[in-house]
C-alpha cells in the first residue's frame, strides 16, 4: 500500500512540477501582455470543461483550430503536447516521433482514449491551479 501511495505521490509531484513550469513559461512568453495572459488564464480554466462536454478529440481540435502564431491557445497545445510526451503521464504517452497531438489522440483505440483524456483533466486542473494562482488579475 505504502508503495502505491509514493507512486501516486510521485505522480502528482511530477504533473505539479510540469505545470508549475508551464505557468511560469506563460508567464514569461506573455511578459508585459496582461491581456494574453489573462486570456491564457481564462483557456486553461475553460478548456477541462469543454473536454467533458465536448470529448477530448474536438476540445484539441478546437484548441489546434484557434492557435495562431504565439497566441494563448498555441501555447497550450504545445504544453499538453509536451506533456503527453513527457515521462510524468501514468499509463500512456505519446512517442517522441508523433508530431501532432490530435492526430495521435484521434487514432488511438477507445481505451488508450479514456486513458489519455483522465491523464490531460489531470495535468490541466494543475495547470488551472497553477494559472489562477501565479498569473496576477489587474484591477
Amino acid at each position: 500500500m505504502a508503495e502505491k501511495e509514493s507512486f501516486i505521490t510521485k505522480l502528482e509531484k511530477g504533473r505539479a512540477e510540469f505545470a508549475y513550469r508551464c505557468v511560469e513559461e506563460a508567464k514569461q512568453t506573455f511578459q508585459g501582455e496582461s491581456k494574453k495572459q489573462k486570456e491564457y488564464k481564462s483557456y486553461v480554466k475553460k478548456i477541462p470543461s469543454m473536454v467533458l462536454s465536448n470529448g477530448l478529440g474536438q476540445t484539441l481540435a478546437f484548441v489546434k483550430a484557434k492557435s495562431k502564431k504565439e497566441n494563448a491557445y498555441d501555447l497550450i497545445y504545445k504544453q499538453l503536447t509536451e506533456y503527453m510526451k513527457s515521462n510524468h503521464t501514468t499509463r500512456i504517452s505519446m512517442q517522441q516521433s508523433e508530431a501532432d497531438l490530435v492526430k495521435w489522440v484521434i487514432s488511438c483505440n477507445s481505451q488508450d482514449y479514456r486513458y489519455i483524456t483522465q491523464e490531460i483533466l489531470a495535468f490541466l486542473q494543475w495547470l488551472k491551479r497553477f494559472a489562477e494562482g501565479l498569473i496576477e488579475e489587474e484591477e
